[in-house]
């Protein structure tokens, strides 16, 4: 059985990746290794501002690491849970960032059903009015500019803090050399990534898709 070492961040709640299973039918043996990790900052700024849900209309998750982020600040407040927030509306993207919030944080979301960013944006702009009091957007530094651009059109306001920031992971590079000849990237946004990063990328697969990938690895091996 020959072997493949998938660089692939799981995301929570995901009980079988898709690309494990699809390689796994191909009688590929795959080891999973996150490519990145993820280093938390400001959090005193942002416990300053959950100390004072009164000036807020309510808050936006639009990742695990913010509800992280968030929960990391809950000892420095003193206090069980964020018994002032809950009135207020906790807006999430996607299921498993609303589960996070609901289990860890005690507060009830809105938009779990949204998907992506998008969507989620038209559901604040549906709940929130002009001139109402901001909103809390804890992000990342690699956020994309979907929820803020909307909620700047439509005269929203919000405070954002930088809450966690984007890193290799610390065993990415150990896992690579000791693991494969051949790099594989799975699509060409990817491709371009690991060349900037100095990586020599032997194939590049059409798609970022399970079957793509493995048209890749089936590809090489037949060179």
């Amino acid at each position: 059985m020959k072997k493949v070492l998938l660089l692939k961040a799981v995301k929570p709640g995901e009980e079988g990746d898709l690309y494990v299973q699809a390689l796994a039918k191909e009688n590929y043996e795959v080891s999973l290794c996150s490519p990145i990790s993820f280093k938390f900052t400001n959090l005193q700024q942002l416990t300053a501002s959950l100390q004072q849900p009164s000036k807020f209309s309510g808050i936006i998750f639009s990742s695990p690491r913010t509800v992280q982020a968030v929960e990391k600040c809950l000892p420095d407040l003193g206090q069980d849970g964020l018994p002032g927030w809950k009135p207020l509306t906790a807006y999430c993207v996607g299921q498993a960032t609303a589960n996070s919030v609901r289990d860890d944080l005690g507060l009830n979301p809105v938009g779990e059903q949204s998907g992506n960013a998008q969507n989620l944006a038209k559901i604040i702009l549906e709940g929130t009015k002009a001139g109402s009091k901001p909103l809390l957007f804890p992000c990342g530094t690699l956020r994309r500019e979907t929820i803020p651009d909307s909620l700047q059109k439509a005269g929203v306001d919000f405070k954002a803090h930088v809450v966690y920031e984007t890193i290799p992971h610390p065993d990415l590079e150990a896992s690579i050399n000791q693991y494969f000849e051949k790099l594989i990237a799975i699509g060409p946004t990817t491709k371009t990534a690991m060349e900037q990063a100095g990586y020599r990328v032997a194939y590049t697969a059409e798609k970022p898709s399970p079957e793509c990938l493995i048209t890749a690895l089936q590809t090489l091996e037949g060179t």
